[in-house]
C-alpha cells in the first residue's frame, strides 16, 4: 500500500463562483495495483456541440505520477512568478504521459489525433473515490505549444488542465466524469491547500463515460 497525504483538490471558478472539484480527506491512499501506467478512455463533448450529441473519443496514457517534490516546485513557481513561469517550468519537467483525440473515433474539426505530452499527473484515492489531475503547457488536441499557437491569447492562458472524478464501480473499475480546460490559468489557494482553475477563455469540454483500463 502506498500512502499519500497530499491534499490536492481543485477549485473551479465559474461566473465568479468557486466550485470544489473533488473533496479529499487529509489522508488518502493509493491502493495496490492502482499506480501507473494507466490507460483512460472517454468521450469528449464540447458545450458547442452538446445539443447535437456529437462526441470525440479521447485516450489518455499516464506513464508515471509526478512526485511531491515536483508538485511543490510547481506551487512555488506559480505563487512567486505566475502562470507563464509555470508553463516554462512544466516544459522542463519530464513527460508523465499523453492525451489524444482517438483517430478511431472520427474526431471533429480541429481535433488533432497526435499525442499531446502531459507534464504533471497526480491522483488521490479515498475509499471508492478517486480524483486525477493532469496539467500540460500545451494546447490539448491541437498539436502545438500553448505559447506559440495563437499569440497573445495563449500567452495569457498558457495551460491545459484535465480533471477526472471517478468512483469504483461494481466490476471494480474506476469510472466517472471529467472536464478538459484548454487554454486556462490556474492559481494556488494556500488556505485550502489546492490548485484552482482561475480563468478560462472558452467553456470546458466535458468528458463522459470515463473508464480506467
Amino acid at each position: 500500500m502506498i500512502g499519500r497525504t497530499t491534499r490536492i483538490g481543485f477549485l473551479v471558478t465559474v461566473a465568479g463562483v468557486c466550485v470544489i472539484v473533488g473533496t479529499l480527506g487529509a489522508t488518502a491512499q493509493a491502493a495496490d495495483g492502482d499506480d501507473a501506467p494507466l490507460t483512460i478512455r472517454a468521450r469528449a463533448i464540447s458545450t458547442l456541440n452538446i445539443s447535437r450529441g456529437a462526441a470525440d473519443r479521447v485516450e489518455i496514457k499516464i506513464s508515471q505520477w509526478s512526485s511531491d517534490v515536483d508538485r511543490q516546485a510547481l506551487v512555488d513557481t506559480l505563487v512567486s512568478e505566475g502562470n507563464k513561469a509555470l508553463a516554462d517550468r512544466l516544459a522542463g519537467q519530464e513527460e508523465v504521459g499523453w492525451f489524444r483525440f482517438d483517430p478511431r473515433g472520427g474526431g471533429g474539426p480541429g481535433r488533432d489525433p497526435r499525442k499531446t505530452d502531459l507534464r504533471y499527473a497526480h491522483d488521490i484515492i479515498d475509499g471508492d473515490s478517486r480524483d486525477i489531475i493532469l496539467i500540460t503547457n500545451h494546447y490539448i488536441g491541437f498539436g502545438s505549444d500553448a505559447r506559440a499557437a495563437d499569440g497573445s491569447r495563449l500567452v495569457e492562458f498558457p495551460l491545459s488542465v484535465v480533471l477526472l472524478n471517478l468512483e469504483r464501480n461494481d466490476d471494480g473499475e474506476w469510472a466517472g466524469l471529467g472536464r478538459l480546460f484548454v487554454g486556462t490559468k490556474i492559481r494556488y489557494d494556500s488556505g485550502q491547500g489546492r490548485f484552482a482553475i482561475d480563468e478560462f477563455p472558452s467553456d470546458p469540454v466535458y468528458l463522459r463515460d470515463v473508464v480506467v483500463k
